[in-house]
This record gives structure tokens, sequence and C-alpha cells, in this order.
């Protein structure tokens, strides 16, 4: 694989790691002070929505250094 490869993983990996930390402190200020039951999180509809949020996160990530990409090309 080529370097740039590498180095777009490189940024999907810390951008997951970083979304999947936000989710686990949300998961524990709803646990800890919301008093949400823990079995809420281990349901379907949960995991689905975590899968989708980190995908968002790493779309949205993508599309900003597309942005920046084109605008440092254009000027």
């Amino acid at each position: 694989m080529k370097p740039l490869i590498f180095a777009q993983l490189r940024a999907d990996l810390v951008v997951i790691a970083m979304t999947a930390m936000v989710i686990q402190a949300a998961v524990f200020v709803a646990i800890e002070w919301l008093r949400v039951p823990q079995h809420v999180f281990a349901t379907p509809g949960f995991r689905y929505g975590v899968i989708a949020a980190v995908a968002v996160m790493v779309l949205v990530s993508r599309w900003f250094e597309r942005r920046a990409a084109l605008n440092a090309m254009a000027s």
C-alpha cells in the first residue's frame, strides 16, 4: 500500500479513537449522573447508533480534509 493510504488509515483510527472516548464519557455520565440503567447500552439500537456515529465522524473528518486540501491547492 502507498504511504498516503497509511496516513489516511492512521487519521481514521485517531478519529475513531476520539469518537469512542466521547461516547464512553457520555455513557459514564448517563449511568452515574442521569441514572440510566446499564442494560440500555447493551441493546442493538445503541450499538447500531454507536457504529453510525463513528462512521459519520470518519466521513466528516474526510470531508474537512478534502476541503482543506482543495483550498490549499486553490491558493
